[in-house]
């Protein structure tokens, strides 16, 4: 896709880091750029490279395990880009790799990280005291404050994590910052990064300020804040629940305390699954065996944690959870534990008890597959989904109707509950008569129906797109002139030559002053 217009002459390199951030937000729409500018601040962009003189590429992380290749090549004196993951237009991944672009002060062909065993050694020939100042330099303040804290008393900690609350609190309810989500966000971020200084010495009190603040933050997205639709160039702003999950789970894979860890992330599993708004997987939890998680499966378990955990569940284990849910949600997966342990009884028992329950074409179908039922019960069944009208019952229907004795009385009664879906099915099986015998009952067919068969209804074709011109003549406007150049186009297949070139010339005689028309009827059959 194209971002910029660049100078055809210049080197592909140097035009990239002339990049200004200025530049790049003018590619995105601001909630893009935002969401981009936390991207490259989160340090997801990697394994940037020139991988030619007009092309380079990057890799950036997304949410969850994904990562996606962003490419940026010249073509000409355009600077495109691509980028493989499913948006369509300049996205945040995109706009990450530009703006790690513009904060780097040199391109080179080489990737530093993949250097990292010259770089360990360059490590070892440093004394103790150069390592030490290396790391004083370059560590993160967050990772020193974190080591600051690490035996400081229990009181210290609790005052300074309720003045993040207390923060957190008195931002969250400021309208001026509720309205401007970029803004917003960046704020809730920082705060999010300020906890993971805590998370490992009181994790508990850490996740009820960010388990309570994800309530409040959902409240207020449904009290119509942190959302902006500008209607213009800029598109909408709006707070990125993804980002903010994706922090959530930065500070549960923190936890070193394995107990505590599992504990919180199946807490943060059952608020996002109760959540409107926040994604949520149990595949982001980094963890070796998910056998650890076993313990908090039971009964009250949502469905996406059974999902997670199913291969390590018994047959009994299985039933038992899927017995405690409504059938409705959850017979698929029945169907299949009883088919892959050989129990196909259970299987056609649970799919009769719920067309016992309501009567449903989906359940039917099941039912078919798993086990024959008599031509009366087959009858019976088409009957149905006929008597329901649906759209959806289509293709069952045909194939039913293929099927019983005598569908005549089948055929009659489709015709009586769904005129249109039988009319469909008479096209279908190239019933040409019984069609035009419904023309009368279906006037928005008839344009079509002697389009395609006016040779066989000579006669009936002839008066419709005569009555067709008729009736666009009473307006004026081009869509009707073409409306009547086209009714023309297939009398013209109908009409004996002279009677044609009458009919056009009388409408030209007639109606001459009308300038648009008269160009149409040129352009369509010339000067007759």
């Amino acid at each position: 896709m194209f971002l910029k217009t660049l100078n055809r002459h210049s080197e592909f390199k140097d035009d990239l880091l002339k990049l200004t951030q200025a530049n790049i937000k003018s590619m995105a729409d601001s909630a893009i750029f935002s969401r981009g500018k936390r991207y490259y601040r989160e340090h997801n962009v990697f394994d940037v490279k020139l991988d030619s003189t007009t092309m380079l590429t990057a890799r950036v992380k997304g949410s969850y395990a994904n990562s996606y290749k962003v490419k940026l090549y010249k073509e000409g004196a355009d600077l495109r880009a691509r980028c493989d993951c499913p948006y369509d237009d300049v996205c945040k991944h995109i706009v990450a790799t530009l703006i790690s672009i513009n904060q780097e002060r040199e391109l080179t062909e080489s990737i530093v990280l993949s250097q990292e065993s010259r770089v360990l050694s360059y490590f070892e020939t440093l004394s103790k005291a150069e390592l030490i100042e290396l790391l004083m330099e370059f560590s993160p303040e967050n990772f020193k404050k974190e080591i600051i804290l690490k035996d400081a008393p229990v009181e210290a900690l609790n005052i300074r994590i309720n003045e993040i609350a207390s923060s957190i609190k008195y931002d969250i309810d400021d309208e001026e910052l509720l309205y401007n989500p970029e803004q917003f966000q960046e704020k809730i971020s920082e705060y999010m990064e300020n906890l993971k200084i805590f998370v490992n010495q009181n994790p508990d009190e850490v996740f009820e300020i960010v388990f309570e603040l994800v309530v409040e933050i959902e409240e207020k997205q449904e009290e119509g804040y942190l959302w902006i639709d500008y209607y213009d160039h800029r598109g909408e702003e709006y707070f990125d629940f993804d980002v903010f999950s994706d922090e959530i789970m930065a500070l549960i894979n923190k936890i070193q305390d394995r107990k505590s860890q599992l504990r919180l992330f199946m807490a943060f599993g059952a608020l996002a699954n109760s959540s409107g708004y926040l994604p949520f997987s149990y595949e982001r939890l980094e963890i070796e065996d998910k056998r650890d998680l076993l313990q908090f499966f039971d009964k009250e378990s949502s469905l996406s944690f059974y999902d997670f955990v199913e291969e390590l569940l018994s047959f009994e284990e299985k039933e038992s959870f899927l017995l405690t849910h409504d059938l409705k949600n959850v017979y698929e997966i029945l169907i299949t534990i009883y088919l892959e342990n050989g129990k196909k009884e259970l299987a056609i028992k649970i799919v009769e008890k719920l067309l016992k329950e309501k009567f449903e074409l989906e359940y039917v179908q099941q039912l078919l597959a798993l086990t024959e039922v008599s031509a009366e019960r087959f009858r019976g069944f088409v009957s149905q989904v006929i008597e329901e009208s649906s759209y959806r019952g289509f293709d069952f229907i045909v194939d039913g109707l293929k099927k019983v004795e005598n569908p005549e009385g089948l055929e009659a009664l489709w015709r009586d509950k769904n005129v249109s879906e039988y009319y469909k099915y008479l096209e279908q099986e190239k019933r040409i008569e019984e069609m035009f015998e419904l023309l009368n009952k279906l006037p928005h067919n008839k344009e079509k129906f002697f389009k395609n068969h006016k040779q066989a209804y000579q006669k009936e074709a002839i008066a419709f797109f005569n009555a067709q011109i008729e009736e666009h003549l009473k307006t004026t406007g081009d869509n009707h002139y073409r409306a009547i150049a086209d009714a023309l186009v297939q009398l013209k297949a109908l009409l004996d030559k002279d009677a044609f070139i009458l009919k056009v010339q009388s409408l030209k005689n007639t109606y001459k002053r009308r300038r648009n028309f008269m160009a149409i009827l040129e352009q369509r059959f010339g000067w007759l």
